[in-house]
């Protein structure tokens, strides 16, 4: 578990290595709101969050008015200033901003930036009053749901159940937003508190990916919409429905045949691959186990003539509803088969008659070096 902040600039200008200290992993700055207010803290919180080195992922938020979308994501970048490390969010809850006007705003600044992924804030009350558009525009999002009282994140999050994490909109939650009083060390008063329930480095691959074109001309990204059972003891390979970004055709598009889906990524070339993956998983007990594997094979007269395989996520349930991420750097060949694999395994070795828990959400991404 991660814990990180929000700020603006009534938070006036945090110490950031005292935010650090205290345990905060991550954190996001608002940046400008429609296309004429620029938070005059951001500078400050720029190089405070870029300062404390790579254990720490800053973020820059805008947040978003009615009307021109593309307009309004043009003043964020001319405002934000370099954003290659930096994770990027759109603030959609008001003012007339709506699920149009937000594609808009990220379809420009991808355009702009050659692909940096978007995390959007499109609270579920909002999502709710405005029809539940499609939110699949998004790399990801992030919910805001409070809980009562002040405290610490931590001593905060412990009161979250597990349904704030239930995905909306076509995407997964990875980053919920659980309190607007928390008590951080540099910051003064209350400030809101996320968790992101996962590493440094799986933030990182979620939130800022690679977008740079000379280091990876090739990025895939697959969802995952429809519910498939999973097998108590085994692993049972992932089917993927929807396509996000599939520039050299290396997944199969669901048919007639294959309705739920196709499993597999085909590398299109030999080069060096960082795969990603995130997965809603419903139906586990407390104490249940799950593990996330991905699977490489070499595929050879239309089947598999070699596997290699690599536990990526190993961890207890804690509710019957789990998010398992799993990140893997790997190197591929050209030709070969790229599949994510769950297996769940029941607390005290029998699960008697209940009925296997079933993977409902997922993203699935795969950035290749040009080689």
């Amino acid at each position: 578990m991660l814990y990180g902040v929000d700020v603006a600039s009534y938070e006036g200008r945090p110490d950031w290595r005292r935010v650090y200290d205290s345990g905060i992993r991550f954190a996001f700055s608002k940046v400008s709101e429609s296309t004429d207010y620029v938070n005059p803290t951001w500078s400050h919180n720029r190089s405070g969050m870029l300062g404390l080195g790579g254990d720490f992922v800053p973020g820059a938020y805008h947040f978003l008015h009615g009307g021109n979308g593309a307009a309004q994501a043009r003043y964020f970048l001319d405002k934000a200033g370099e954003l290659s490390g930096v994770a990027v969010a759109l603030d959609v809850e008001a003012s007339g901003a709506d699920a149009p006007t937000a594609r808009a705003w990220v379809a420009e600044v991808k355009s702009r930036t050659g692909g940096h992924p978007v995390i959007g804030y499109f609270p579920r009350w909002y999502w709710e009053e405005h029809g539940r558009p499609d939110l699949g525009f998004f790399d990801t999002i992030w919910e805001s749901r409070y809980v009562s009282g002040s405290g610490s994140p931590t001593a905060l999050y412990r009161k979250v159940p597990a349904s704030f994490w239930t995905p909306y909109g076509g995407e997964p939650i990875s980053i919920l937003q659980y309190s607007s009083s928390g008590s951080v060390p540099g910051i003064t008063g209350h400030c809101d508190v996320n968790a992101f329930r996962g590493s440094v480095a799986e933030l990182k691959a979620l939130a800022l990916g690679s977008h740079e074109e000379d280091e990876v001309p090739i990025r895939s990204s697959y969802g995952k919409s429809r519910t498939q059972a999973l097998a108590w003891g085994k692993f049972t390979v992932l089917n993927w429905d929807v396509t996000h970004a599939d520039p050299a055709g290396s997944h199969s598009e669901p048919d007639k045949d294959h309705p739920d889906g196709y499993p597999g990524y085909v590398a299109p070339l030999s080069t060096w691959a960082d795969i990603t993956a995130i997965v809603g998983v419903e139906g586990m007990g407390v104490g249940d186990e799950y593990q996330m594997r991905f699977e490489v094979h070499d595929w050879e007269d239309g089947q598999s003539a070699g596997v290699w395989t690599e536990t990526r996520a190993d961890a207890l349930a804690t509710s019957g509803a789990q998010y398992v991420t799993g990140a893997m750097p790997k190197g591929l060949s050209k030709g070969q088969h790229v599949y994510v694999a769950i297996a769940v395994f029941p607390s005290g070795g029998d699960p008697g008659t209940r009925p296997v828990p079933r993977a409902t959400s997922g993203r699935w991404t795969i950035a290749q070096d040009r080689g």
